[in-house]
């Protein structure tokens, strides 16, 4: 009989997920209709990088297959906050919860997030098992997804419970809490309040930071595979890869930048400063924050002598100018501003997957 601790830590995973497909519910339903086909892509390639870090040699294959696999759990901790919110775990932390108990339901709750990881990486494996490209190694391609996978796991296994189990320190209150009583002087640069009321936000209120730092890391990520990868690669699912990621990192970064100055427009309304000016410059610093990833693809394109061409100069004026359009576009409706999003995904994926025609 499962514990009932278990199943209340099971039980609250499961609502956060729900949280999240409700609120991503407009988003998925767009992105699916635009991208059709290519959805069944990206499924193959979700096992592609662990299978061909198993097709090295061994001393090889073991760092990639680890750099893999850990790097996958990265969503996991993204979702720590919502699977154990602050709330709930300063309740438990008052619990008296043995240490086993603990360790078991982290797992349970790892395996319920880690689940659709493991469906996407059954059908990827089932697909190129199938097809049977020159470079597979069957017994290596499945060894090493399977290792990829169990490394997720565990990683998943200690993020919750370094999130349920152990007392973190008190992080001092954000700076709007108290900003009714202690209002900015009128001698404080814009600089000092852009980093006080927005930049310190994306990290002490929720992960909209870190968020942001792994789509820009994975967008660079793709951006590089899809100039440099191998040959056996299919470029074409690289392509739409890249230009999904470049299209979400400008919208979360949107979505984080308007939904903090909602709030800043209430706290700010008895200050002493032009709040109109202070969104211009706040925006303007993440279209900043940005340009690594179209500059890391403008870079490796030019090395590998992608931007030749109409398709090659199109994907690159769309690449450098989609953040603007996002970023400087009213909202109008959500599922209006899902639909300018969906837009720039089908344009870029429709431009990319031309480029090495």
């Amino acid at each position: 009989m499962t514990h009932p601790y278990i199943r209340f830590r099971i039980r609250l995973a499961r609502h956060a997920v729900a949280q999240l497909a409700a609120r991503l519910r407009s988003s998925a339903e767009i992105v699916m209709l635009v991208l059709g086909p290519a959805f069944i892509g990206l499924v193959a390639f979700a096992a592609l990088p662990a299978m061909l870090a198993a097709a090295e040699p061994l001393p090889l294959a073991l760092p990639l297959l680890c750099l893999h696999g850990i790097a996958m759990s990265v969503p996991v901790a993204l979702l720590r906050s919502r699977v154990v919110p602050a709330h709930v775990r300063a309740w438990l932390y008052s619990l008296p919860v043995p240490p086993g108990l603990l360790l078991r339901a982290s797992a349970a709750v790892a395996t319920l997030l880690t689940a659709p990881l493991a469906l996407a990486y059954a059908a990827s494996l089932a697909i190129w098992l199938y097809q049977r490209p020159g470079w597979l190694a069957p017994p290596q391609a499945v060894t090493g997804t399977v290792l990829s996978f169990l490394l997720t796991w565990t990683c998943a296994t200690f993020l919750l419970l370094r999130g349920a189990g152990l007392p973190q320190r008190e992080r001092r209150a954000p700076l709007e809490a108290a900003a009714g009583t202690h209002p900015p002087a009128s001698r404080t640069g814009w600089l000092t309040l852009w980093h006080r009321l927005f930049w310190l936000p994306l990290w002490r209120r929720n992960a909209a930071g870190a968020r942001q730092c792994v789509l820009l890391a994975a967008t660079a990520a793709a951006a590089a595979l899809w100039m440099t990868g191998p040959q056996a690669l299919p470029r074409a699912f690289v392509a739409v890869l890249t230009s999904v990621l470049l299209v979400l990192l400008a919208h979360e970064a949107d979505q984080a930048l308007r939904a903090q100055l909602a709030r800043v427009r209430v706290l700010a309304a008895g200050w002493p400063v032009d709040v109109g000016a202070l969104a211009r410059r706040a925006r303007a610093m993440a279209l900043l924050a940005m340009t690594p990833a179209p500059a890391v693809l403008t870079g490796v394109g030019a090395a590998a002598h992608a931007w030749h061409g109409t398709a090659g100069h199109l994907y690159l004026a769309l690449a450098w100018g989609m953040p603007p359009v996002l970023m400087l576009t009213p909202p109008f409706t959500a599922r209006g501003r899902m639909a300018l999003v969906a837009f720039a995904i089908m344009l870029l994926c429709a431009t990319g997957s031309k480029l090495w025609d």
